[in-house]
């Protein structure tokens, strides 16, 4: 099927594309079904009956989901009609939605509606959208991206709000229902109004762009440090963000100023994602990446080694920024390294890297705190991963990538350095 799209490339970028692709990755259910589960977890326990472990239990098996969908989702960003791709998938999500706040659910009604919910977001997820905008941007390519990206954290910053007042209002279907609507008001209209991913000007001669199998992609040794500077960097700072109220906290913080110190982060995770992107533009991936990873590593061995104070907050928004450059930068070595063909798959095996790492950081700091008695060894061990993993981007190859086009896939079968 043809992955070509609906208008030509634009000299200065599509920022209609861009803000309509920020506002899909803030008020798709992909994130905010996560970012609000525990603002709606007393309400279900309570509805159904249902204990702690049972409830999150929907999660958990949304999450698990996850490294099937991601590479789905990438193989049907490489292959089908990008902005069809990502209305249906919200046509999907605001019908589920509506049902589960509107309909008499049980509980095999609701886990049904959102795990349906939550499948049907990874089409309107980060890898569709960020293949649409690096296309659309051959200038000021990163800091499309980042913007992109920082759309993704204002949304984390807001469905929380917004869930909370809705259920204290309306109670918790009332609030499925009303994040219904806002889904089809801030992400479908946006998407129906603006997403017409640019015409790439590579096809074949029947017009359609040329086929790369999954066998292009894995014979690339550029995927290969893209998997490890991915897996490394999760592994990190994953397990960080999970575990950073209690360990301030720990950290003789109260838990108004703990609960600020996480706030924080997300904040610095907005302003990552925008620096990460005016950099990329102007700074050579291989030492923008390591040195972005060199910020938190500091600030995580400040946290091991130095007593609890004042700067433990501002420590914690640094580590958001840094790390919130990452999210960018995947999405920009992968547009900028890889050919297009190929670019929604390289992006899905990275985000499943990132996944995974995120997933054995946050256990291994669990593990860790029972073993000793606090944090002190989960901040080292992070510290030494985000170390190791900033020796992975200069596995890149600068000046291959720039001398080949951007948008230009290999043919079939050749491996791409």
């Amino acid at each position: 099927m043809t992955t070509h799209a609906d208008s030509p490339v634009r000299p200065g970028g599509d920022w209609r594309l861009l803000a309509g692709a920020s506002l899909v990755l803030a008020f798709s259910a992909v994130g905010f079904l996560v970012q609000t589960f525990g603002v709606f977890s007393a309400a279900i326990e309570h509805e159904f009956g249902w204990s702690r472990t049972e409830t999150y239990g929907v999660l958990t098996i949304a999450t698990l989901l996850s490294p099937v969908l991601i590479p789905v989702t990438g193989w049907a960003a490489d292959r089908l009609n990008l902005r069809a791709l990502v209305i249906t998938a919200l046509i999907v999500e605001v019908v589920s939605l509506l049902a589960v706040g509107l309909l008499p659910v049980g509980r095999i009604g609701f886990a049904v509606g959102f795990l349906v919910t939550y499948a049907a977001s990874f089409g309107a997820s980060a890898v569709p959208l960020a293949k649409a905008v690096g296309a659309a941007f051959s200038e000021r390519h990163g800091a499309a991206l980042g913007m992109l990206f920082a759309g993704a954290c204002l949304g984390a910053i807001a469905n929380p709000l917004i869930a909370g007042a809705l259920i204290g209002a309306i109670g918790w279907q009332g609030a499925f229902a009303a994040l219904g609507v806002q889904t089809a008001v801030l992400a479908a209209l946006p998407a129906l109004l603006f997403i017409r991913p640019a015409h790439t000007g590579v096809s074949s001669p029947t017009g359609t762009t040329r086929p790369a199998g999954w066998g292009t992609l894995f014979r690339s040794r550029t995927l290969y440090a893209i998997l490890g500077w991915g897996f490394f960097a999760a592994l990190g700072y994953g397990g960080i963000q999970g575990h950073l109220v209690p360990l301030l906290e720990e950290r003789t913080h109260t838990a108004a100023e703990a609960v600020m110190g996480q706030s924080l982060l997300g904040v610095g995770l907005l302003v990552g994602n925008l620096a990460a992107g005016l950099l990329l533009d102007r700074i050579p991936t291989r030492p923008l990446a390591s040195l972005m990873l060199a910020i938190p590593v500091t600030a995580l061995l400040a946290l091991a080694l130095l007593p609890p104070g004042p700067s433990d907050i501002v420590i914690t928004t640094g580590i958001g920024v840094a790390t919130g450059t990452e999210t960018a930068m995947l999405a920009f070595v992968v547009s900028h390294y890889l050919p297009s063909a190929v670019n929604g798959r390289a992006l899905s095996v990275g985000m499943v890297a990132v996944a995974l790492g995120g997933g054995v950081s946050t256990l291994l700091g669990a593990v860790t705190h029972d073993t000793t008695g606090d944090y002190r060894l989960f901040l080292l061990l992070c510290a030494a991963f985000l170390a190791v993993a900033a020796a992975w981007p200069w596995g890149l190859r600068e000046q291959a990538a720039e001398a080949r086009p951007l948008a230009a896939p290999a043919p079939a079968g050749e491996a791409v350095s």
